[in-house]
């Protein structure tokens, strides 16, 4: 998804990995090849709130996973409520754009070798505000690699995006990489971090794009964050993010896995 979201942090961070600009309601952005079983559900629920010298975003994005079979899963993300405040300009207040996202394993992980993975996601042009999204579709394909590394699980996604193009706007398709790791330091307590990128959309600028103001410039994205299992299949956790604009974007909530 290439969202702007201000210019504060242009995420949907698909990369989720899609961009570093996007919202996102689990631990990751990241793409990972850890796939749900067939017939389980996960369903997460976060609430991100940015600032910059820009101003503030606040969103409440969704999350809702499901596995199609063993090797294939569905991942639908809404995001009911965006609120943008800019210094200057008018502030804008709805619902965002929907990602949908469809994965697949291409090979188990062995031990030499990580688990591989592709997907296909699409943005649904929900957001009926030009300052949360572009009215127009995204596509987006990812390579991904999982690993383990002991208590250390390691992701890597490769995505290119092909972007929507509003009238008498040029627009250059994305880029995107994201490197994540998930430390396990028990059963119940895990460390992550991640760090996501992606190419400029907008021709010769690292900048959005004022006759598009929703599209994303480049974008460099880290972000630190740790859960709890409190059990029953729910995780909470904290996050915290900051990109090569010096805005910061805090992210508390919650994710439930079930059969």
């Amino acid at each position: 998804m290439i969202t702007r979201r201000l210019k504060l942090v242009p995420l949907a961070f698909a990369l989720t990995v899609g961009t570093a600009g996007s919202v996102v309601a689990q631990t990751l952005e990241t793409e990972t090849a850890r796939l749900l079983p067939a017939g389980w559900w996960k369903i997460g629920n976060a609430f991100e709130f940015q600032t910059s010298t820009d101003g503030t975003e606040a969103a409440i994005p969704f999350a809702i996973e499901y596995g199609l079979s063993n090797r294939v899963e569905l991942l639908v993300e809404p995001v009911p409520y965006t609120a943008i405040r800019p210094k200057v300009g008018r502030h804008a207040f709805g619902v965002g754009d929907v990602e949908a996202t469809v994965t697949g394993l291409l090979r188990p992980e062995s031990r030499s070798a990580p688990a591989f993975a592709i997907a296909a996601e699409v943005k649904l042009p929900t957001a009926r505000d030009s300052l949360i999204g572009s009215r127009e579709p995204d596509y987006t394909g990812y390579l991904i690699a999982s690993k383990r590394f002991g208590r250390v699980d390691t992701h890597v996604n490769f995505a290119y995006t092909i972007v929507g193009r509003p009238d008498n706007v040029r627009l250059n398709n994305v880029f995107s990489v994201a490197v994540a790791g998930v430390y396990r330091a028990n059963t119940r307590l895990q460390v992550f971090g991640e760090v996501l990128g992606n190419t400029a959309a907008t021709p010769g600028s690292e900048s959005a794009s004022s006759s598009a103001p929703e599209v994303a410039g480049g974008e460099l994205v880290g972000t630190l964050g740790a859960g709890r299992d409190i059990g029953a299949g729910l995780l909470i956790y904290l996050a915290a993010s900051y990109d090569n604009n010096n805005a910061v974007l805090v992210r508390p909530g919650i994710t439930w896995k079930f059969h």
